[in-house]
């Protein structure tokens, strides 16, 4: 069995929905399509999947899990990351980590997302990638603080 097989073995059918909507695009042609194969095998098509989605009843449980905002999956990933972005925070942690900064000590934070759907949870260096719209958004805001700026 293929790794990315054994990955979509664990996921149930709403979580296999949300998983095809936001992150299969996110994949390599050649895996894309055995993940779609894998999606046939189990019965879910574009209509299925939009169904499951808008009816999905993981959003009205409350069982104390973390759990994904956009896909209720309680399958997340934590990893202990180097917080690098501490300048211009406000708030002792931020003030406590630039000092361990300038003294050469690392501090960590953590780095939450969803294995299922790919939204970030947490994300404390500001790395998650960014929506067409908001580099739109963001490259117009330099382009306008670089007039200001000359």
């Amino acid at each position: 069995m293929s790794k990315i097989r054994f990955f979509l073995t664990e996921f149930d059918d709403f979580e296999l929905a949300y998983f095809s909507k936001f992150k299969l695009p996110t994949y390599m042609k050649v895996t894309q399509s055995k993940i779609k194969e894998y999606l046939a095998e189990r019965n879910l098509n574009k209509s299925k999947i939009d169904k499951l989605i808008s009816e999905n009843p993981k959003s009205k449980l409350d069982d104390k899990k973390i759990r994904c905002p956009r896909c209720y999956s309680d399958k997340i990933r934590v990893n202990s990351v180097a917080w690098t972005t501490t300048g211009g925070g406000i708030g002792i942690a931020d003030e406590v980590a630039t000092w361990d900064g300038v003294e050469e000590r690392v501090t960590y934070k953590n780095e939450i997302i969803c294995d299922v759907c790919d939204f970030w949870l947490e994300d404390p260096n500001q790395e998650k990638p960014l929506s067409t719209s908001k580099k739109v958004i963001y490259g117009m805001w330099d382009i306008i603080i670089g007039i200001f700026r000359n």
